[in-house]
Parts: C-alpha cells; structure tokens; sequence
C-alpha cells in the first residue's frame, strides 16, 4: 500500500507538472474543445495515433448539454493517454476511444480506455501488447474464417464492430463459418453484416447487425431475411404516419423531413410523433425553425437553427419548456444573414486563412460570434500570417460530441484549423498564435 501511495503521489506530480508547464496542457487556453484539438494533434505528431473519438458508443446521453462534461472528461483521457505512452512509446496504437472500460478491438492498433482510468492502469494495459507472431496467426485465422464464410454466403462486406473484443470478433466468425450450407439455402441479400454485441437493424436498409454469440441456427434464420421484407413495415409506418401527422409536421410546424431511428419499435415511433404532434398544437412551437426531426430513443438535442432530436418518451410538457430555448424562424433568418455578411467580410484577409463554420450543427447566431471574433483579431494582428500547411480555420460547436469527433478525425484536419465558436477573444488568439509563421 505505501509503495501505490508513493506511486500514485509521484504520478500526481507528474500530472500537476505537465498541466502547468507543458505545451499541451495549454496553460493559458481555457476552452476545452480547443485544448482537445490540441492534444489529438500532439498525439499524432509524437505517437502516430491517427484516430482519437469521444465516447464512441456512448448512447444514452440525455440533453444537449450533457455533452459537455463528455467532452471534458474526454480531454481527461486523452491527456491520460499521452502520459502513457509516454511511458509506452511502442504501443502501436493508431485509433484510440475515450470510453469508459479497457478494451482490444478492431485488430491490434485499436483501443478503448476508461476516461478516468489511473495512469498505472493505462499503462499495464498498453504493455499487454500481443507479440507480433501471435497477432500473424490471428490475421491469418480471421483471413481463413472469412473465407469459408463467403464461400458459402459471399457476404459484400462482413466485419466486427469495434464494440467487441478480438477474441468476440473471432467467435463471431467461427458460428458463422460453423454454419453447414444447404443446396436450397438462398443467396444473402443483405449488403452488410456487422458482428456486434446487439442484433437488429443497421445504418441502413441493406445492413444488419448479428451478435457475435447467436446459435448457427439463429445466424442463418439472420442471413436469409428479405431485407425488402424487414424494412417493408418501417416504409408502411412511415406512409401512416405522414397520413395522421401531415398537418402537425408540414402545416403547422413545417418541418423539412423526419425519421425514427431504427432501434426505436412502431409503437415507440409513433409514442415520439404523437408527442410532436401535441407540440405543434402550441404557438410558441409553431414559431420555432424546424429542419430535420429525429425520433430517438435516448436524447433531446437542439442540433442548430432548426434540426432536433427528440426523446420518444418525454412528456409534451417538458419537450415544449425545452425547445423554448429553440430560435425563432424569423431569428434564424436574420442570424443566418448577418453570419453570410461576416463571412464575405473574411475573405482575401492578410492572415492567409479562409474562415468557415461548420455546414452541421452549427447555429448562426455563434458562427456570426466567430467570425467577429476572428475579424478583430485580424484588425488587432496585421502582420499575423499562418505556417503552412494551414490554409482553412473552421468553427465548430465544440459543445456537440458528434461535431467534436468530425473535427479530431477530419481527413481535413492537416490543412484545417478547427477552433470553438464560442471562443473568447483570448482563447481564439491563443489557439491561432500556435499556427503563426
């Protein structure tokens, strides 16, 4: 015990050390989102880490502000996992989750660890890398396993989810290759199968998820599924739905499209709708923007100007009190303009720089806030001009986990800088000094 305690004090110092003295802690930057953007670029210059997502499987997450202490704790752990490696430099980890347990998947350069995991944890856990042998024989049985199953079935893309284990991605595998073909067997239709810890519907139409430990007998019942068949009643609850709602979604609330998420039942679906509909009942949501309309099964989030999500259960009475909050249509217009007006007011600027703000998840009213903020920056620094590669500065809501992920993992991000837009004018420079020549 006093050799932990003695272990985990110096530790601690280490940490204090780092978060005052470092240039990743950021000593003068306060905004998190920043601070994160800063980290994953670290971890890819020093480790070749390519990937860091935020909470990647998290699903039940609440209101749009219960991404924030997410992405928080997510700094945590990605400052957690520089530590380590540090101490672990090869690792050979290339994709990195900040989750909330330890876990090998995905092959071998891909981990998830616990955000708020000890770094004596984190550690032992990256030193249990699998010698380079073992992972050959590994390869090579998935290799031999995926071959008898698309011989038998000839599945166009068949993989594991990264929600489970490499041993789970390879008992998956050998139920599916178990199973014996018979001559009158018909030929797989679905596009996609995805081993996963879940079974059910997948991103789509031509997808659908098998759980890694189903019986041969259920994983064949599975595979011969009429995708047309399976997704026929979704497309009739839909016309049903447009038939009892239009005047709800189109008159009233002019909503743009919707959909169900599809773990949701029909009767979940139309639970979600009808509590729409009784929303739309009310004046003040008739005033409100509204886009796109996703009825989910978890969370309520105000997306931008006009896209939503809605919890299929909540009360009417608390969606309404929630979207209150949401922007008027008239305001949204205004907004939207005023934020087109300061973006011209960007361009051909002396920085070297093309300002944007993100095309999803974005409000006007905070693009316009970024681009001000940008603007007196410019006028404030006339001789600020940014290193290459750098060419694009790019505002993001770094309140919204999705859009968050986006930026860390942007096949743009070695020629974008992405920033907050909600950045005070100190946090803004501070991030942008970082990329002067």
């Amino acid at each position: 015990m006093v050799k932990f305690m003695k272990y985990f004090q110096l530790n601690l110092l280490v940490l204090v050390f780092i978060f005052f003295s470092s240039s990743v802690a950021f000593s003068t930057a306060t905004n998190k989102f920043n601070q994160l953007v800063l980290a994953k670029n670290n971890l890819e210059s020093s480790f070749g880490v390519r990937s860091v997502e935020c909470f990647p499987f998290v699903e039940n997450i609440g209101f749009t502000e219960d991404q924030i202490p997410l992405i928080e704790q997510c700094l945590t752990g990605t400052n957690l996992f520089k530590l380590a490696l540090d101490q672990v430099p090869n690792a050979e980890i290339y994709s990195v989750g900040i989750s909330t347990r330890f876990l090998r998947t995905g092959g071998f350069n891909t981990v998830l660890i616990p955000w708020n995991a000890s770094l004596l944890e984190t550690v032992t856990f990256l030193q249990g890398k699998i010698s380079k042998n073992k992972q050959d024989l590994f390869l090579s049985k998935v290799s031999t396993l995926k071959g008898k199953i698309n011989k038998n079935f000839n599945i166009f893309s068949l993989y594991c989810s990264q929600r489970i284990s490499n041993k789970q991605c390879v008992a998956g595998y050998e139920i599916l290759a178990s199973i014996k073909k018979d001559p009158e067997t018909k030929p797989i239709r679905w596009q996609e199968i995805i081993l996963d810890d879940r079974q059910g519907l997948g991103k789509d139409s031509h997808s659908y998820r098998i759980k890694y430990d189903s019986t041969p007998k259920l994983a064949l019942k599975i595979l011969q599924l009429d995708p047309q068949k399976v997704w026929s009643p979704r497309n009739q609850m839909y016309k049903s739905i447009d038939l009892k709602f239009n005047k709800a979604l189109k008159k009233r609330l002019q909503v743009a499209t919707y959909f169900c998420s599809s773990e949701l039942t029909e009767k979940n679906c139309i639970e979600g709708m009808t509590a729409l509909n009784e929303m739309s009942e009310k004046q003040s949501m008739r005033m409100k923007a509204w886009g796109e309309v996703v009825i989910e099964k978890y969370n309520t989030f105000i997306k931008d100007d006009f896209d939503v999500s809605i919890r299929f259960d909540l009360p009417v009475d608390k969606l309404v009190n929630y979207f209150s909050s949401k922007t008027n249509k008239v305001e949204a217009t205004e907004n939207f303009v005023i934020a087109e007006k300061l973006e011209k007011r960007t361009l051909n600027n002396s920085s070297g720089l093309r300002a944007v703000c993100d095309l999803e998840g974005m409000r006007s009213k905070l693009c316009s806030k970024a681009f001000n903020n940008f603007i007196s920056f410019i006028s404030g620094n006339r001789d600020y001009r940014v290193k290459n590669p750098w060419t694009n500065i790019m505002f993001i809501d770094g309140t919204q986990l999705e859009r968050v992920n986006f930026a860390l993992n942007s096949s743009a991000r070695h020629s974008y800088i992405y920033i907050d837009a909600a950045s005070e004018p100190e946090d803004l420079e501070d991030h942008l000094i970082r990329f002067k020549k």
